[in-house]
């Protein structure tokens, strides 16, 4: 008996349905951990969207993914956590706030004290930050919302501070001079993470370096002549026979005229430019190695907002940029520009201000990495975090087995500020807490230092800090024991660096544990044509225009069905049209069992009286439980897709709904009560396969569906194999008779036999038992494939003339056409067709006899060449055979 006694619409509406079960499942806590028949948790942190975001298609993914797989387990029995937050994104939210507050007063943020401006981002924060977790539900993301996390709340900001103060008290944090990217809209350094690289137009700007004490020159080649204020060496590669006996002579730089030592280091590449570097330790970073090497020194040559500073001379206060041409003509002035030419190269700029980066030494805060790092990349190599697929453990290593010490230090207003602290006798010290008297000297003059952490810093305490470390009543409330570490990470491999390497360095070192078990790669979204989606092209997706089109589980069945080990996804709206159609067959479906659901039962009570039919649809249903439970296990949730589309389309609603007419319309209640079982049964378990995949509209059909004492779907166990469901034997010959009969409305259709004519057939195989399965299905051929008169026999027996043939792997199949079609105009058909595509192989034969061609080619040309005059020459063989036999 169903508990929704609502008229079931003639159509699906997303809308109607979305709003209305996403509000029920909150209501009624169906999100918060539960104990079940598995006794085991299961957590998935969501990695925390900018508190700036708008949902995006990368977003749609994650949620996707990170959803289905909390769903799937909730109903396998796991204590299941789904754990929400929001990050600060320091960088992104204060230049927000900077830019809202110049358009509406004018001002900048230095026109306000650090704790009015703060003030006012907050302010933001609350009006519009919490926007994209209101777009996550759309999706119908099932969090635990009481365990929302912001990056500022205040356990994160316990969390990093003791983090922090513990790694200084230990020396693996250290403020250095070191070269880092510096934003000079922003005026602060900037991760690697936030640096977009353009390529700009420009040149290489050949320079004349005098040698000391000689007539000879060194020519150097450069992209930015304005730097050469910071030369402290030129750089000669000492392999090099051209300029080896120069090393350890003196060069003379230009304008300024500073004596620097030509120096020999294998960095410079014997074959790129002209031989001769200029060595700028200040300002790029393999010249700053350089420097290291050789012990040079380092002159800065900018200020912080990316102008020249004294050392610049005569050029100070201009921009790099317009300071680069001026130097150009002053060194053609002089006659020092000894060429100039257009050069195409990539430039760094901010994520966000979109101007240049300059490297750029400065004072800045590091973590050393080093021994965290290694411990790292053993948790993996043993196995104690996996990577799905594995090839991106490569990714992983690249950087931690090569690590440089982490820029953790942001001139920034917005985020952690630095737990350093000062007093005016120049002592130094680090506290969890805000200090106001200094532990060496007792000076009441105490300050802060004023810069801001990394993002990424809270970021990589975010397994932990979300779960209350390290206050322990807030992790005894947020079950840390119980949910750490973490079951699953789900994310894109673009973070691998930034993100992944470091939650599992910061873990390994508070906790001495992995912070997750495995780490999931999914692919990255891009638009139908593979480009990755830019404002510039104007090829975005935007997630709310797809659910408003087509619904939110259309739209995540489309994100699923191309998640599996790929690297890419092309997301075509067309396609999420296609899984919408699928959405609208599983309505349709159960609109056709509606009206019949009285007359049998949810359980199938004796396995022994089905039919045929009936134990097939039940053993292709346990097969696919059996796939679809094997490939969420493994984060295949292409393979899982599959399994349950081709199952619906093509088993259920294809074959056996069809075959299920005659029985429902007929006058046998024992039968139709038994199959209206079966159909309900089924039904069911594709709802509760299909839920985690499309939670919204199988929730629906399931109030049409469940017993009065029965909870909602979401609650319900997930299908597995089930042994009394094998019926290998009825599973074998059913889908053999399915081949059969596509093979035959496809020969049918090959000819435009319309669809009410009847056709005679014959078949021939050498399986008995496949012989006689086919006679004694003779009303079905009839049925489902106008099949008239159908004879069955073994391969010796005489293959009929006139005839269209199909071969199976176990069956030839024979419609032979003679009183059926006019053969004349079906010949002269072939004819033409046959005439057509000995012209095209020709094409095809000339240029594989082309030996010029077939040399020089590009391999993918070749291959394609190859491919299409095999499959020429066999249609050929095909067609005169098909026309030999017409005209016997």
């Amino acid at each position: 008996m169903t508990t929704n006694t609502t008229e079931l619409a003639t159509t699906y509406s997303p809308a109607d349905v979305e709003t209305k079960w996403y509000k029920t499942w909150e209501d009624g806590k169906y999100f918060k951990p539960k104990k079940g028949k598995a006794n085991k948790p299961f957590c998935i942190i969501v990695p925390p969207p900018n508190v700036t975001g708008k949902l995006h298609a990368g977003h749609a993914l994650d949620i996707t993914t990170q959803d289905s797989l909390i769903r799937f387990k909730r109903m396998k029995g796991f204590e299941t956590l789904l754990l929400p937050g929001l990050d600060h994104a320091g960088i992104s939210t204060q230049s927000v706030v900077e830019k809202m507050v110049f358009e509406q007063e004018k001002k900048t943020r230095r026109d306000f004290s650090r704790e009015e401006f703060v003030k006012k981002i907050w302010a933001w924060k609350e009006e519009y930050g919490n926007h994209i977790l209101n777009q996550q539900r759309a999706m119908g993301t099932s969090c635990d919302w009481d365990y929302l996390t912001f990056t500022l709340d205040p356990i994160p900001n316990k969390a990093v501070k003791k983090f922090f103060v513990d790694m200084y008290n230990q020396k693996m944090i250290y403020q250095s001079d070191y070269i880092v990217n510096w934003d000079p809209m922003l005026q602060s350094a900037v991760s690697d993470a936030e640096v977009e690289h353009k390529d700009v137009q420009g040149n290489f700007f050949h320079i004349k370096y005098a040698i000391k004490g000689s007539e000879d020159f060194l020519e150097v080649a450069t992209t930015r002549p304005e730097t050469l204020f910071g030369d402290t060496a030129v750089a000669v590669n000492p392999n090099d026979e051209r300029f080896k006996h120069l090393i350890g002579k003196t060069a003379i730089v230009p304008l300024c005229n500073r004596e620097v030592p030509i120096i020999g280091d294998e960095h410079v590449d014997l074959e790129k430019g002209t031989g001769c570097l200029k060595v700028t330790p200040g300002h790029d970073f393999n010249d700053f190695e350089i420097g290291k090497r050789h012990n040079l020194p380092i002159i800065n040559i900018l200020n912080k907002d990316g102008t020249m500073n004294e050392e610049g001379l005569e050029f100070k206060g201009l921009a790099a940029k317009v300071a680069r041409n001026v130097v150009s003509k002053k060194l053609e002035e002089l006659g020092l520009l000894l060429d100039k030419k257009p050069h195409m190269h990539p430039v760094g700029h901010g994520e966000r201000s979109g101007v240049p980066i300059e490297p750029m030494i400065s004072k800045q805060w590091f973590v050393n990495v080093t021994d965290m790092s290694r411990r790292a990349v053993e948790a993996v190599e043993n196995g104690n975090m996996k990577f799905y697929p594995k090839e991106w453990e490569n990714t992983y290593y690249s950087w931690l087995r090569n690590p440089k010490d982490w820029c953790i230090s942001r001139q920034l207003w917005w985020g952690h500020q630095i737990p350093v602290f000062y007093c005016d006798n120049n002592h130094q010290w680090a506290s969890e807490h805000d200090e106001t008297e200094c532990p060496t000297c007792k000076s009441k003059n105490v300050h802060q230092d004023p810069d801001v952490l990394d993002t990424w810093f809270s970021s990589g305490l975010w397994p932990m800090s979300t779960l209350g470390w390290p206050d322990p009543k807030a992790m005894e409330e947020k079950k840390f024991s119980t949910f750490f570490p973490t079951s699953v990470l789900i994310t894109g491999y673009d973070i691998i660096f930034f993100w992944v390497a470091r939650m599992m360095m910061m873990s390994l070192q508070t906790q001495n544990q992995v912070p997750f078990k495995d780490t999931y790669i999914h692919a990255i979204v891009r638009d139908k044509l593979g480009r990755k989606m830019s404002k510039s092209l104007g090829n975005g997706i935007d997630p709310f225009d797809m659910i408003a089109q087509y619904g939110t589980d259309a739209f995540r069945f489309t994100l699923a069905a191309g998640s599996g080990y790929n690297r890419n996804i092309n997301l075509d709206p067309d396609r999420i049209g296609g899984y919408r159609n699928f959405i609208n067959k599983v309505w349709n479906a159960f609109r056709f069992i509606y009206p019949h659901l009285q007359t049998g039962s949810a359980k199938i009570n004796d396995m022994s009286k089905l039919d045929h039919h009936e134990r097939w649809i039940l053993a292709e249903l346990n097969t696919t439980a059996k796939l679809m439970n094997e490939s969420m296990e493994v984060y295949r949730y292409d393979d899982a897709s599959a399994a349950i589309y081709s199952f619906v389309y093509d088993k259920y609603c294809s074959w056996f709904i069809e075959l299920s007419k005659n029985i429902l319309n007929g006058s046998d209640e024992t039968a139709k009560a038994r199959r209206v079982s079966v159909l309900k049964f089924a039904f069911r378990k594709i709802l509760a396969l299909m839920h985690p995949l499309t939670p919204f509209i199988t929730e629906e059909l399931w109030s049409y569906l469940k017993e009065a004492n029965e909870d909602l779907l979401i609650a319900q166990e997930y299908p597995e194999y089930d042994a009394a469901l094998e019926f290998k034997e009825d599973q074998d010959q059913m889908n053999k008779f399915v081949e059969v009969t596509t093979a035959i409305r496809n020969l049918r259709a090959s000819v435009n036999i319309k669809p009410k004519d009847e056709v005679n057939v014959e078949l021939f195989t050498d399986n008995q038992d496949l012989i006689t399965y086919f006679r004694n299905n003779f009303i079905n051929f009839q049925e489902l494939a106008r099949v008239k008169d159908l004879k069955v026999g073994n391969k010796e027996l005489n293959r009929p003339n006139k005839s269209i043939v199909n071969v199976l792997t176990h069956t030839e199949i024979f419609l032979p056409l003679d009183g059926v079609i006019d053969l004349t105009e079906q010949i002269s058909r072939l004819e033409k067709e046959l005439t057509k595509t000995k012209a095209d192989y020709a094409k095809y034969e000339a240029k594989m006899k082309n030996e010029n061609f077939m040399k020089n080619a590009p391999e993918n040309v070749r291959a394609e060449v190859i491919q299409n005059e095999r499959e020429l020459g066999e249609k050929i063989a095909s067609l005169m055979e098909n026309i030999a036999q017409f005209k016997s």
